[in-house]
């Protein structure tokens, strides 16, 4: 059964703009995944947020959250210039045609004097509409995937102060080395067992109110994502997240923990295989 009629489009807006608090914002979340009308009505509330925005029909308050929550993260960032980029096309075009009306007509002037400005403005309006339709498909692929991964069953996610770590289970503790680049952590894991990964809480930041873990391949493609977490109560404790086992693969993974939408910290984690004892 379709919740569309449950959801007024203020709260839709409100989630796009972060006013939800978290248990709002995660109930809201949970009702579009599971509902494929719901998700279209986000995706046309967010094209005309981000054209609302272009074109300064946002409030004062409105505003300031889009750039502070949104306009940061390169999707939206694109699809603001992307969209500014035509409304300028498009009234400048307007523009030639206004004063192509008032300029009396030329003898040899072409087959259709006066034309050529409406077919311009037509196609520009082809391609904005083909720019929205690909970004709403590329959104919707993206939450079908996440749908999937919700649809399976979440690994625990503990924080070192909450205590419930297996004792057996190896952990490696992530953070900053020394000098200049990204730093490279080996860990040494029999076949099939899970790791258990430890971030310092001082990676995020004070006003920090989720974070998750984000492991890739080496090519880039997403291998485990914990979703978003809760900060720990405790002011100084860390981050902990436990691995499904055998994940990551033997060899290199990029390892990035995000605070909120904003990636804090990345690295690689080599996973080694253990060597077994020798026979007695």
């Amino acid at each position: 059964m379709s919740r569309e009629g449950a959801v007024d489009r203020g709260r839709i807006r409100g989630y796009l703009l972060r006013r939800l608090g978290d248990d709002e914002r995660q109930t809201f979340e949970e009702s579009y995944f599971a509902d494929d009308a719901l998700l279209d009505r986000v995706e046309a509330e967010e094209d005309l947020l981000v054209t609302d925005y272009v074109l300064g029909r946002l409030s004062d308050e409105d505003r300031r959250r889009f750039e502070q929550a949104l306009l940061g993260t390169p999707y939206y960032r694109e699809r603001v210039e992307t969209t500014t980029r035509l409304r300028r096309r498009i009234a400048r075009d307007h523009k030639v045609r206004s004063l192509g009306r008032g300029a009396p007509p030329r003898s040899g002037g072409g087959l259709f004097p006066g034309r050529t400005g409406v077919v311009v403005a037509f196609g520009l309006l082809c391609v904005l509409l083909l720019a929205a339709l690909v970004t709403a498909l590329r959104l919707k692929a993206q939450l079908a995937t996440l749908r999937a991964e919700l649809s399976t069953v979440p690994p625990a996610v503990v924080t070192a102060a909450g205590g419930g770590v297996v004792p057996s289970t190896p952990s490696v503790v992530l953070q900053p080395g020394e000098g200049v680049g990204v730093s490279v952590r080996r860990v040494e894991r029999l076949a099939g067992s899970p790791l258990l990964l430890v971030f310092p809480r001082h990676l995020l930041s004070g006003e920090a109110r989720s974070w998750r873990v984000v492991l890739r391949e080496e090519s880039g493609a997403v291998t485990w994502d914990s979703g978003d977490q809760a900060v720990p109560s405790g002011a100084s404790a860390d981050m902990s997240v436990r691995l499904p086992a055998g994940v990551p693969a033997e060899g290199r993974s990029g390892v990035t923990l995000w605070d909120g939408g904003t990636p804090t910290f990345s690295t690689l984690l080599e996973v080694a295989p253990q060597p077994s004892a020798p026979p007695r």
